[in-house]
């Protein structure tokens, strides 16, 4: 038994082990791709500025930077005429490369190094490309140590399992072939009344009891068989009660349209808080550790002209579109040029990033002085920090929108009560979950009249609204323009929702309320959406009706503004 075991131990742990080495010597290789690839896009990305106005400066100064990676070895950014643009090397020595694949991507490790090859895009146009070179020494010290260890651990285990098969043997066996025996007569007889006895109240004490109370089930299941079979096939002939899972099944159908939608509404703005927080991380670390160093080091005068700097960058809070960020920096690099400003374009830039566009002549003098690259970007970490604190505020307002939209759509009234609502929250409520389709090409314009709460079943409400606007949206493709209004017509509340698309054609106007009708093809709609809305509204002693011709369909919604309960038959 201890040899059977030592050998299936031994088995089973170096095909473990050896799947895990490769596997995971696959990934740090990987990884170490991956990170050159994105360090390679972000390069390009700084770069690609430099390289559509034919200014290498700072390009070289951002190629600089990978100092602080100490695996990269060479960095080059080529133009499109693949001709060096700007270069880097760890040890100073050039080396002579060329995209020699001939292709726009590529990468490959060779001996001792990874090469990784990349275009760069500016506005869907390639400015250059960009080659970077990195060493795989630490990543071969990696493997080897990693190996060793995976060994070391396999002997180990093997000597414990030894250890522990020699000892546990007699303990183990006897009970375990005192069960198995049991077990081959039960399941040759069949007789699942019979108890296996139990020799101890160890882990087999306890297994022998759990067996004895399988047994037991097993017997009784057995019995309660027939009576089950009964019991579904009765079941199974009683259709009409499947209507209110068909009403569950749609409601969850309306909100996977939009799960996608929320998912990417969500990411995008903890993506940006993420970014944020490690600029700010990083700016904190050098105002706790340096700033007060640097500001003390600084003469009166451009110790003043730098807070001047900030407090202009502060107080300029506006955004800018990339046309006009394109257009102040080169007006702002024109002013620099015009005095013999070095460095002018990469000033520039930092200014309008600071978004100091106007005034710039304040600071010529300080740009002038020997040290205004150092001044220039320790000004422009510390405006960063409300750049990212701005960042994180209003992506955090958007992901808590999208979150407070979709609470408010999806909740459940369980007790079926009504509640005093506002319709055209509910409304914007569905908008937001469906802002990712919108956003793709349809203009929506509202007309929102102040109109008092009513006495509604608010989620319910909520699936009207998401049906209506999901088939306008479908039926414009996401292209066109929606029109949402909400008045007071008489003793109404109207919710009238226009769009221009294709339309309904005229002999299936008059169906499009019958269950299971659907103008849509087959596979992309269950036909009860608006069976389900008309049965709402009716619930909420309403009317619901319809306008449609090619270019123009509308629904227009009444709710009573005094509702009375509705003791009709509830959908």
């Amino acid at each position: 038994m201890i040899l059977v075991i030592q050998l299936v131990s031994l088995f089973s742990l170096v095909i473990g082990l050896v799947y895990v080495i490769f596997s995971n010597i696959s990934n740090f290789k990987e990884d170490l791709k991956n990170n050159t690839i994105i360090n390679a896009h972000l390069i390009g990305e700084y770069c690609a500025v430099s390289l559509d106005f034919d200014v290498s400066e700072n390009a070289k100064e951002t190629l600089e930077k990978l100092k602080n990676i100490p695996s990269v070895d060479v960095g080059i950014v080529y133009n499109n005429e693949n001709e060096i643009f700007a270069d880097f090397y760890a040890d100073g020595e050039k080396i002579v490369t060329s995209n020699t694949n001939n292709s726009d991507s590529w990468e490959n490790f060779d001996t001792n190094y990874l090469n990784v090859f990349r275009p760069i895009y500016i506005e869907n146009n390639k400015v250059g490309s960009i080659y970077l070179r990195v060493s795989t020494e630490v990543l071969s010290l990696k493997i080897r140590n990693y190996i060793t260890t995976m060994i070391l651990l396999l002997v180990g285990l093997l000597a414990v399992n030894f250890t522990l098969a020699y000892g546990l043997q007699k303990i183990v066996s006897e009970p375990i072939i005192h069960l198995t025996k049991a077990t081959k007569e039960i399941s040759e007889k069949g007789n699942y009344q019979m108890r296996v006895k139990k020799q101890g109240n160890d882990e087999i004490g306890v297994l022998v009891d759990e067996y004895n109370k399988m047994l037991l089930q097993i017997y009784e299941r057995e019995e309660s068989l027939k009576q089950r079979t009964n019991e579904l096939t009765e079941t199974l002939g009683n259709l009409k009660q499947t209507q209110q899972k068909l009403i569950n099944s749609e409601k969850l159908a309306a909100l996977g349209q939009v799960i996608a939608g929320v998912a990417h509404e969500i990411n995008t703005p903890l993506g940006a808080i993420t970014s944020s927080i490690g600029n700010i991380k990083n700016t904190l670390n050098f105002v706790l550790n340096k700033y007060p160093i640097f500001i003390k080091d600084l003469p009166e005068q451009q110790r003043l002209e730098f807070l001047a700097l900030m407090e202009d960058s502060f107080k300029n809070r506006h955004m800018l579109t990339s046309k006009e960020e394109r257009v102040f920096k080169k007006k702002i690099a024109k002013i620099f040029e015009n005095h013999n400003i070095k460095n002018a374009y990469s000033f520039a830039d930092t200014f309008v990033d600071m978004m100091v566009v106007d005034g710039v002549e304040t600071y010529l003098d300080l740009l002038k002085n020997e040290n205004s690259e150092k001044i220039l970007e320790v000004a422009y970490k510390i405006t960063g920090l409300q750049r990212s604190t701005e960042n994180i505020e209003f992506a955090a307002e958007k992901a808590s929108k999208v979150v407070f939209a979709l609470k408010n759509s999806s909740r459940i009234n369980n007790n079926d009560e009504q509640v005093l609502a506002d319709i055209t929250e509910g409304i914007e409520n569905i908008l937001t979950l469906y802002s990712n389709q919108i956003k793709q090409g349809i203009e929506v314009a509202k007309d929102y009249q102040v109109v008092p709460k009513i006495l509604c079943y608010y989620d319910e409400l909520n699936q009207v609204w998401t049906n209506i606007l999901h088939n306008a949206i479908y039926a414009m493709e996401l292209s066109g323009k929606l029109d949402i209004k909400v008045y007071t017509e008489k003793d109404w509340v109207v919710v009238s929702i226009t769009d221009n698309g294709k339309g309904i054609p005229k002999n299936e106007i008059n169906r499009i309320f019958e269950p299971f009708f659907s103008t849509k093809p087959m596979g992309e709609g269950t036909g009860i959406g608006l069976d389900i809305s008309k049965r709402i509204i009716e619930k909420h002693n309403g009317k619901i009706e319809v306008e449609s011709k090619p270019g123009k369909t509308t629904f227009n919604v009444y709710l009573p503004i005094i509702n009375r309960e509705n003791h009709s038959t509830k959908i």
